[in-house]
């Protein structure tokens, strides 16, 4: 590249000079990434606060009610994958 400039000035890019991120600007980023993180942890973690619909009859779960309850217990069946056949290729 050379650095001449352009014969008409009018259409010169301008290109605003690097400015390396400063102290203060590098700590924000980190508080923020390290907030979003908690955050999300905290989210995570916080069991969900469960509320029947308003005008529903079905009330929150008693300890050991696992269904007609709101908050109740769903069950899930999981299928063993199917054995290759013996003429399979490599």
């Amino acid at each position: 590249m050379d650095d001449k400039q352009p014969d008409n000035p009018a259409i010169a890019p301008e290109v605003d000079p690097f400015r390396p991120t400063g102290r203060r600007q590098k700590l924000v980023i980190v508080a923020v990434t390290v907030a979003t993180v908690v955050g999300l942890w905290v989210l995570l973690l916080k069991p969900p606060h469960v509320q029947p619909i308003p005008g529903s009859q079905r009330g929150r779960c008693l300890p050991g009610q696992t269904s007609g309850c709101v908050g109740g217990q769903a069950d899930v069946t999981l299928v063993p994958a199917p054995t290759p056949s013996s003429g399979a290729s490599r």
